[in-house]
Parts: structure tokens; C-alpha cells; sequence
């Protein structure tokens, strides 16, 4: 015993007694005294601490093996950390045992003194091998002979091999084949092509092969010869020498399964000390035996106690579907089920079957035999002397089981049981640490946690989350627990706890978070009032019903706050802190629930009023269409109609369609609405073809809800009433987000509706999840800009940009474009210029009702169009906010037969720009709304083909030099000016004008 302090010797002095070891020690403290000790007498094991004040343990650990690597070296010692436990294994360490768990110490020197004795038997194995080879070696040339005459087949086979294998001489004949007829399948095609090698090549013949013997077994014998050549050089006769090497390979096949077993225990060790996941030390453990110990299957199972049986867990090698059909029952009474499995577990000892052909139990004989199994041991894992489940190891030799190999198994067992015991009660402390051990939900840190991740995720996606903290709190809970009793308590605690996780299908987002308050993380598409359905549709139904206790009813109440992100908090805690909050003030305003902000507790009442009133709304008749009217560019006519949907609430009056749609799709209520508008469409079409009137095509919005319908082609039929072709009054406008859902059926449903005539438009193309992929196989005629990129496409070279880019895209594939929002002539000119085909807007009507779109066909209003010049006139536009300079210079450029336009600010150009074609503009550079610069960049973009001269007095060299560099400006010209000179540039800007029109395609 290697230790500075006796009393720490003391302890393991009075443990080893304890355990009824027959022993004596010594005890040094340093290397000198080690050195003395073990020149005087080698010790049968070592123990030593690992930290000491005068000599450290892996020091003395090295002079043990040098002086005596065969005895055991097992470290006790108060700490060793992990690092410092594989360091000394993988030094030569037998073991380590910590001091304030030295029951274990007894069990590791036994296992380690067998160990010892085992290393010593395999050296003695290697030893006799060693001289069997050298005996073989001096007896080869005396061994047993045999010959062959090839031509006849006969041969002289020694009767002493004979006899070696259980025969007589006479049972079995001396020819070739009765001698190839003993050989193992697999040797006989090596001896023949041994054989074959020497007689065709004259290679030495020198073989090693198995032949079976009387009792079933196979015994090995060692072979050489030399052939016989005749003068025509054909092999005539052989013969040879053969001597049993039988026990030597034995040894051999000894020594290599006990390497094996030995690379599976050592790996196994090393798997126990750095996992920490049950399943992953289960898993590697098989893998492990199957490619360290070579064994064909190894399997864990873990016994089920609800299911009375043992469930496979982990396994590796061949035969997982051979594991699903073996016999697992724990119940001795069930014969069909009750196998080896079974009476491995009840009676807690290893089970090994030797050879699996001959045994009577295996029921899955012809299986195994067919998966290479020969034989296969059961060996328990045990916790506290009590099985939990066992390993199972299947090898492809018979009787692969010997007392050795048994040892080290069984040794594994336990190893891999003691790792499992203290995983499981890793795992306890990690459960009760994240989770409520009463009712088996997460705890408030778990679910804290959980929002924080959530709420992580969705700054670093930069999506809109719409995130709820629900906090629900048990009233008068205390005295439930006061007058009932604290077992009440908990029982009710539990149902309450089992209610929700039956409402919300999990409890991944539920959590108690203390006494008698539950926290629940919700989700929500669009508008908090989901959140409200949640409680008021789910949670709180089950939460009413009285809960039966002891022969009693009890009925329980409770207060609901709730926080959303990221209105009411940017962080988890801030959030807990205003859910609980809202959960306290629901109590004192006697709702069911609040919400945190006031405002938005007012917006989810309101809300829900609302959606009680749209259940009502078509039924007593309070909706209502109005017309808005499509005209062309090209002659002004009317070309359509769109037909918008009204709710006149009774309360609130008219109310906006973007407020009730979204509820009415949310509800699902669009389906029953959207066929009332197909069929008030239809029916105000008739009434004003009935007085005398030709309306329009009538556009119908459909939503992405009803074409979800299977059944939508054929409703839309039946409203149709016969109409076909030409005749069909309705065209339909779908959104883009249809791009985005099970494309292929959506694709079908709109050829089925084309194919009725009616004509088909996507509405507020550009804004959605374009996809220019599905764009080509949707059967659309046409595309609508949206109102947002028309509102500023005379100012905005972007929005002008994708408004000219959707009217590119839709001709080049045949379809038409109509523009949504046009109020101003200025827009309708620029997208008249751009070849748009059809406008809808202000500009030309508000959405009117049925009577007045119908006044409105009677008068034949058409929009009048910008009218195409009937020559070319040179234009030029002048923006300066002087009067003075705009005056001074429509005097001095007039005379040269220019239209002067004249603006005094860079919006009303803008607005110039849009309704004329022109060619030349001269703009001040010092203006208030903008600089002269950026209006010429922006005019560039809007209107490329212009020639821009910036005029002032002001010299900002760098954004006018920057300007010019970026081609935005073509000169620049400073006040006060040279009238000739000015003139002379304006008349060279029209000729290069003139020169970049010559140039373009087409002219």
C-alpha cells in the first residue's frame, strides 16, 4: 500500500477485512521505500493513493511497471477527476476506486487478481504453443505418411490419423475420395486447389485442414507432399507426411477469443467513462462486440414491468429481424412467451447454449443456423442484485463459451449495469431539475427556456412572431388545501395538470410554474383573438367540468393572463412578470381572462364581437356589392367591372372589407359568403341586361380558402346558370399566395374553370410569392399591378421600374395588364405611354352600387385618353422655383420654335413628365423639395431617352461632377447665362437627341 497517511490507510486496511480478504500489507510512502519493498518480495497487488505530498501515485505506478508489470495497480484516492482516471488506465492502471466508495474495493482486487491469473495462463498458452510448434517442427519428418496414385485414386492412409479421428482402419477406405469426403466444405476446395497448383506448377504442397471426426467433431491436421512426374510430364503418384496439429490450433483459437474479449471489455470501460446518454452506451456496446469481439449479433434488452416483457433496446450485426421474433415473456406462466429470455431474468444467471443445432430449447433453430449462429450466451444486467435486462451475444463457432470467456462476460455485464445505475440517477436529477415531479410537467425554468429559444429565433429570422404567454392561476386554491386537505391539493393539481396536455396535444409548451399557476406558450397566424379561441374553444371546456375526488364534485375557477411578444416584452422574463400581471387584474375585472395591454384586450373583445356578428350577417341580409369599372387605354370604353364586397354593420355602418375579410377567411365563412357574391353578381348582371343595358364581364375575388374547395368548379357551374363562351358574364381574380399551395391540383382547378369561359386574373401581382415558374402554367389572362407601386410610378423610378417590368413580363407571354388605383390623368398618361391595356380607379369611377353602375352604363361614360401628336414638336421642360428665370427664358427660347413647359417645382415636373413627350429639360439646381441633381437622376431613370441640362448659380461641383459621371446630367450651365450660348446648347441637345432615336431599333 502506497500512502503518506495512515489514516487514510486505516479505512482500507478495515474495508478489505470487512470483506473477508485473507491478506497481509505493507505500507511505504516513497519511491525509495517502494523500490526496497518490491526487491524484497514481489506483493500479489498494489494499491495506491493518487495525490501525496512526497510522491505522486502515476509515479509510483511507473516504477511498478518497471519493476513488476504483472501485479495489479489500482489507485484509491479521495478525487482523481476524470481526465486523471483515463490517464492512469490507459498507463497500465488495473482500476481506480474512489475513497468514499470503498465497497467496491474487494470486488476490484478480485477482478483484478483474476485478471492477473488470466494474463499469466494466456502466457502460458503462448509458452506451450511455442514448444508445440518447435516439437512439430523436429517430429515433421517422421510424422504420419500417406501416397496417392493419381491415375487409380487408390491411396495408403495412415492408420494412426485414422485413429486420431475415432476410426478404425478398416471403416475407411484408402482412396482419395474417401479421404476427401472427411474434409470440412471449406478446406476440401483449398486442398484441391492445393493439389492442383502442385501439379501444374510444381509449387510446394503445404496445407492445413479439417477433417471430421467420428464424435461430430473436426480435428486439424498439417500436410505436405511431392508429386511424381512421368517422362511425358503428367503426375503419376504422391505422397507426403501429415501430423495433427489439433491442440495447437486450439490454443490459438484460445488465445485470439480472449484477445477479442479482452478489446471488448477494454473498450466497453472506456465507453463508460465518457458517455453520459443511456441509448448511446447501450448502441456502442453492441457495436463494440460485434466489431471489437467479432461476435455476429450482440443485443441489449431492457426489461418492460408494464408489459411483462423485454424490450430490445440496442443492437448491431446481422439478425434485427431475427430479435422481433424471439420469445421475451417475463411471466412463467405463459408458455407461448416464457422462454430463455424469462428464466435469464427470473433466476439472474448467464444462460449459454454451446451449440445451437443440437439444443432442444431454441425455438428459432432454423432462423439462427441460417444467420451463421452456432451458439449464443445470456448475461443478466443487474442493479442492487436485481435484473433490469441482459446482453445478448451470438458467436458463429460452437462451444465459443469457455470458463474464461465466461469470466470476462459476466464482468462485462456488470460494468455495463453499474454505468447504467448511474446514468439513471443522472437522468433523476436532471427530470426533477427541469421538470414539476407532482404532475410530471416541465417547470417554470424549462419552459422560460423554451419562450427564450422561441423568441431568439424569431429576432434572428427577422420574421413578425406572433408569440402569447398564457398564465393561468387557480382561485382560492390555499383553501382547498386548508379545509380538504394537502393530498386534495395535489390530486386536483394533477387532473388540472393531465386536462391541459389534453387540450393542447403535448405539454412541450405548458409548464406548472408554481403553487397553483400553470404557463402555457402560444402561437398565433395573424390577430391575438386566436389566442382567445384557444382558451375559450379548448382549454377552458375541459377545465369546467367538475372533477370527481373521494365521492365528491369539486369545480374549480381561475384567473388568465396574457402577454404577447413583442408588444408587451422583448425578453422571457419580462413577459412571465406581465402574464402574471394580466392573470391577477382578470380577477379584479371579472373576465375570464386579460390581456396585459389594455388596448389589446379591447381589439380581442371587439374582435370576437365581430365574429359573432358575421355569423349573422348574411342571413339578415346586411351585405352588400359594389361595382368599381375597368377601362381601356386605347378607346376609354368600359371593359369590365370588379365587384367589392360591403358589410353595412347595423351598429358600426359600412365597414372596410380589409378589416371583416381576414375574419371572414379565418372563420371560414368566406366559402358561404363567396357563393352569395358569385350569385348577387350574376343575378345584378341579368337585372341590368333586363333593362336594356350591355354590362361588362363582372370580376369576382375568390379566395385562396375556397379554392382549397375540391368542390368550387362545380359550385362556381352552377351559379353560371348555362352560360357559355362569350357569353359568360364573371371572370375571376385570384392572389398569388395560390402560387405557393399543392400547385399541381390548384393548376387543374383553374384549367376546369377556363374551360366553362370564365376568364382569369391574378390580383396584386408583384406583391405576394411570384413564381415566374408556375406564372407560365397557371391558364391566366391577366395581371394586375397593385395600387401600391401605381400610386408612385410617376415619382418613384422603382415603382415605375416594376410597373414597367410586370407590363413587359405579361405581353411577352400574351396576357394583359390592368392597373389598380389610377386617381390622377398623370398616372394614366405615363402607363398609357408604358402600353398598359386597362386601368381601374378613381381616376374614372369610386365602386358604385348596382344603380348607380347602372346610370352610369345608360350615359355610355367613356375616359378620355391622351390623343397621339400628329407630328413631332420639340419640347422642352423648364423647372425653377423663380418665376423671374421661368419667364425670362420661355421669352428667349420661343423664337426658336420650341412648346416651353414650365414648372416650378420638381413634383408638378414630375407630373409634366408623365403627360407630354419630352425631349429636352433644363432644371434649376437649387430647389426646396429637391436638389436639380437628384430630379435629372430621377427623370434618367423614369425617362432614359431625355437629354437633362442642370442651369445655376451655385456651383456644387461634387453632386453635379457625380451626376454627370453617372450620365444623369448632359451639360451643365451656370446663371447668369450667355443667351447664344444657352440657345447653341439647346439646339445641340435636340440634335443629339435626334441621334439617339436614329440609333434605336425600328427607327
Amino acid at each position: 500500500m502506497i500512502e503518506d497517511d495512515l489514516n487514510d490507510a486505516a479505512p482500507v486496511v478495515n474495508a478489505l477485512q470487512r470483506a473477508s480478504l485473507d491478506f497481509t500489507s505493507r505500507r511505504v510512502d516513497t519511491e525509495v521505500r517502494l523500490r526496497q519493498e518490491l526487491s524484497a518480495g514481489l506483493p500479489d497487488a498494489i494499491l495506491s493513493d493518487f495525490s501525496m505530498q512526497n510522491f505522486s501515485g502515476l509515479g509510483a505506478l511507473a516504477v511498478a511497471r518497471e519493476v513488476c508489470p504483472d501485479v495489479p495497480f489500482i489507485f484509491v484516492s479521495g478525487t482523481i477527476g476524470e481526465e486523471n482516471a483515463i490517464s492512469a488506465l490507459r498507463s497500465g492502471a488495473a482500476d481506480y476506486i474512489l475513497k468514499h466508495d470503498l465497497g467496491r474495493l474487494a470486488p476490484a482486487i478480485h477482478r483484478a487478481l483474476n485478471d492477473a491469473s488470466l494474463k499469466k495462463e494466456q502466457k502460458r498458452t503462448q509458452e506451450a504453443l511455442q514448444h508445440s510448434e518447435m516439437r512439430f517442427r523436429l517430429a515433421a519428418s517422421t510424422g504420419d505418411v500417406w501416397d496417392w496414385y493419381i491415375d487409380t485414386g487408390v491411396a495408403q492412409i495412415s492408420a494412426q490419423w485414422k485413429s486420431r479421428l475415432g476410426y478404425e482402419d478398416q471403416e475407411i477406405e484408402n482412396t482419395a475420395s474417401a479421404w476427401l469426403d472427411l474434409l470440412e466444405p471449406n478446406d476440401r476446395q483449398m486442398v484441391l486447389d492445393a493439389f492442383a497448383a502442385h501439379i501444374k506448377t510444381r509449387s510446394p504442397y503445404d496445407v492445413e485442414y479439417r477433417a471430421l471426426a467420428k464424435d461430430g467433431s473436426y480435428r486439424w491436421s498439417h500436410a505436405k507432399g511431392q508429386a511424381v512426374w512421368a517422362e511425358d510430364g503428367r503426375a503419376t503418384y504422391m505422397a507426403g507426411s501429415v501430423v495433427d496439429i489439433t491442440e495447437q490450433k486450439n490454443a490459438e483459437l484460445k488465445v485470439k477469443r480472449l484477445n477479442r474479449i479482452y478489446a471488448v471489455l477494454s473498450s466497453i470501460n472506456s465507453l463508460i467513462v465518457r458517455t453520459q446518454d443511456r441509448k448511446e452506451l447501450f448502441q456502442e456496446a453492441c457495436e463494440i462486440a460485434v466489431n471489437a469481439g467479432e461476435f455476429r449479433l450482440a443485443w441489449i434488452g431492457i426489461t418492460d414491468s408494464e408489459l411483462n416483457k423485454l424490450s430490445a433496446v440496442a443492437w448491431a450485426g446481422a439478425g434485427e429481424d431475427y430479435i422481433e421474433h424471439i420469445p421475451m415473456g417475463l411471466d412463467p406462466g405463459n408458455d407461448a412467451d416464457f422462454g430463455l429470455i424469462g428464466k435469464c431474468i427470473e433466476n439472474s444467471e448467464a444462460i449459454l447454449v454451446q451449440d445451437i443445432k443440437n439444443d432442444g430449447e431454441i425455438v428459432l433453430k432454423y432462423q439462427a443456423i441460417t444467420r451463421g449462429f452456432r451458439s449464443f450466451g445470456l448475461f443478466p444486467l443487474c442493479i442492487k442484485n436485481r435484473p433490469i435486462g441482459i446482453m445478448a451475444l451470438y458467436a458463429s463457432e460452437q462451444n465459443f463459451f469457455d470458463h474464461d470467456e465466461i469470466q470476462l462476460l459476466r464482468e462485462l455485464a456488470s460494468d455495463i449495469a453499474f454505468s447504467l445505475d448511474h446514468l439513471e440517477k443522472s437522468e433523476r436529477l436532471n427530470y426533477l431539475a427541469y421538470y414539476d415531479a407532482l404532475t410530471g410537467l416541465p417547470n417554470r425554468s424549462l419552459l422560460q427556456d423554451r419562450l427564450h429559444q422561441l423568441i431568439k429565433n424569431a429576432v434572428r429570422e427577422e420574421e413578425k412572431s406572433c408569440i402569447a404567454l398564457i398564465w393561468i392561476n387557480i382561485q382560492r386554491f390555499k383553501n382547498i388545501n386548508e379545509t380538504l386537505g394537502r393530498h386534495t391539493g395535489d390530486a386536483l393539481l394533477q387532473v388540472v395538470a393531465k386536462r391541459l396536455v389534453e387540450a393542447l396535444g403535448s405539454n412541450d409548451k405548458l409548464a406548472r410554474m408554481g403553487a397553483d399557476h400553470f404557463g402555457i406558450i402560444a402561437t398565433y397566424r395573424v390577430i391575438p383573438a386566436e389566442v382567445a379561441h384557444l382558451l375559450s374553444e379548448k382549454i377552458f371546456p375541459l377545465l369546467d367540468r367538475p372533477i370527481a375526488f373521494e365521492g365528491k364534485e369539486l369545480y374549480l375557477s381561475f384567473r388568465t393572463g396574457i402577454s404577447l411578444f413583442p408588444d408587451d416584452g422583448a425578453d422571457a422574463d419580462t413577459l412571465f412578470a406581465h402574464a402574471e400581471a394580466a392573470s391577477r387584474e382578470s380577477g379584479v375585472s371579472g373576465g375570464r381572462y386579460q390581456f396585459y395591454t389594455t388596448s389589446m384586450n379591447s381589439r380581442v373583445h371587439s374582435q370576437l364581437s365581430m365574429e359573432s356578428k358575421l355569423h349573422k350577417a348574411l342571413k339578415n341580409e346586411e351585405f352588400l356589392l359594389h361595382y368599381q369599372p375597368k377601362v381601356s387605354l386605347w378607346d376609354g370604353k368600359m371593359t369590365g367591372m370588379e365587384a367589392l364586397i360591403r358589410w353595412n354593420d347595423p351598429d358600426a355602418g359600412l365597414v372596410s372589407p380589409t378589416v371583416f375579410i381576414p375574419i371572414l377567411e379565418e372563420t371560414g365563412l368566406i366559402i358561404e359568403v363567396g357563393q352569395w357574391v358569385l350569385h348577387k353578381s350574376i343575378e345584378d348582371y341579368e337585372n341590368w341586361r333586363s333593362q336594356g343595358l350591355s354590362p361588362p364581364r363582372i370580376a369576382v375575388n375568390v379566395s385562396a380558402v375556397q379554392m382549397r374547395q375540391s368542390e368550387f368548379a362545380k359550385i362556381l357551374k352552377s351559379c353560371l346558370k348555362g352560360y357559355q363562351g362569350s357569353e359568360v358574364p364573371l371572370d375571376i381574380e385570384i392572389t398569388e399566395s395560390l402560387f405557393m399551395e399543392d400547385v399541381d391540383a390548384n393548376i387543374q382547378r383553374l384549367h376546369d374553370i377556363r374551360a366553362m369561359g370564365v376568364r382569369l386574373a391574378i390580383d396584386d401581382f408583384g406583391t405576394g410569392y411570384s413564381s415566374l415558374a408556375y406564372l407560365k402554367r397557371f391558364p391566366v389572362n391577366y395581371l394586375k399591378i397593385d395600387q401600391s407601386f401605381v400610386r408612385e410610378v410617376i415619382f418613384d423610378p422603382d415603382a415605375a421600374a416594376i410597373c414597367n417590368a410586370i407590363i413587359d413580363l405579361a405581353h411577352n407571354l400574351k396576357l394583359k395588364v390592368i392597373a389598380e388605383g389610377v386617381e390622377t390623368e398623370a398616372q394614366m398618361h405615363y402607363l398609357h405611354r408604358k402600353t398598359c391595356d386597362e386601368i381601374q380607379g378613381y381616376l374614372f369611377s369610386k365602386p358604385l352600387d348596382a344603380f348607380s353602375l347602372g346610370r352610369l352604363l345608360a350615359d355610355g361614360y367613356t375616359l378620355k385618353t391622351a390623343e397621339q401628336p400628329s407630328g413631332i414638336t420639340k419640347k422642352i421642360l423648364i423647372v425653377d422655383d423663380e418665376p423671374s428665370i421661368l419667364a425670362s427664358m420661355r421669352r428667349l427660347l420661343r423664337r426658336d420654335g420650341y412648346e416651353i413647359l414650365a414648372a416650378n417645382s420638381a413634383k408638378e415636373g414630375f407630373l409634366i413628365l408623365a403627360q407630354q413627350e419630352v425631349q429636352v429639360i433644363i432644371s434649376d439646381q437649387r430647389m426646396p423639395e429637391m436638389s436639380g441633381t437628384e430630379f435629372l437622376s430621377r427623370a434618367r431613370e423614369l425617362y432614359p431617352e431625355t437629354i437633362r441640362i442642370v442651369l445655376s448659380g451655385y456651383t456644387d461641383l461634387e453632386s453635379i461632377s457625380d451626376a454627370i459621371n453617372r450620365g444623369s446630367i448632359y451639360k451643365f450651365l451656370t446663371k447668369p447665362w450667355d443667351d447664344e450660348l444657352l440657345r447653341e446648347n439647346v439646339r445641340e441637345a435636340f440634335r443629339h437627341y435626334d441621334a439617339a432615336q436614329r440609333k434605336r431599333p425600328g427607327l
